[in-house]
């Protein structure tokens, strides 16, 4: 009879566990450290998952024919993004701060709306008090682009570190 020497599955998982939490507490240190190199590393794998796919789309197309024309068309746009990202780093990262400032702020201007009309219609002072915080918050960031980039990585990166350190207790705990 043949004995096979290995982990149990559990122990398996939980050495996961730990593995992923300290690599999510490293990511999460780098990204409250480095913003703005995070940002630029964060551009150039944004390109190259933009110009792989592009060429996996394209490829497609000699594949499988169906949806050909969409499927040649988000592949060309995939190449030719993932490649401007790529030979420019620097302004696609000006570029993206300036686009998400916009979104996030028009969607908090939105938000504040709504909730001001809610507030209106019987929702009381404290929808009120939420929607005139949510609009300005949305003209913060509108007329901020630089904030509301630095306020995701460093949301991001707290949610890392909160993830690291979970999957490290629940990796040690079910040891």
């Amino acid at each position: 009879m043949e004995s096979v020497s290995s982990s149990p599955p559990d122990r398996t998982i939980n050495y996961a566990f730990i593995l992923g939490g300290v690599t999510a507490l490293i990511f999460g240190i780098i990204l409250l450290v480095r913003q703005e190199e995070a940002l630029a590393l964060l551009m150039v794998v944004l390109g190259l998952w933009w110009l792989i796919q592009g060429a996996f789309m394209i490829f497609a197309v000699f594949v499988d024919r169906t949806d050909m024309w969409w499927k040649l068309i988000i592949g060309v746009l995939g190449v030719v993004a993932g490649f401007l990202v790529l030979t420019n780093p620097g302004e696609a990262a000006d570029v993206f701060q300036g686009v998400i400032g916009v979104i996030l702020g028009i969607i908090g201007i939105a938000v504040g709306v709504t909730a001001l009309i809610g507030s209106f219609r019987g929702g009381g002072v404290g929808a009120f008090v939420f929607g005139a915080v949510s609009v300005l918050i949305g003209l913060l960031i509108l007329f901020n682009a630089q904030f509301s980039t630095e306020l995701l990585i460093t949301l991001f990166a707290v949610l890392l570190l909160i993830d690291g350190v979970a999957g490290i207790y629940l990796g040690i705990k079910n040891r």
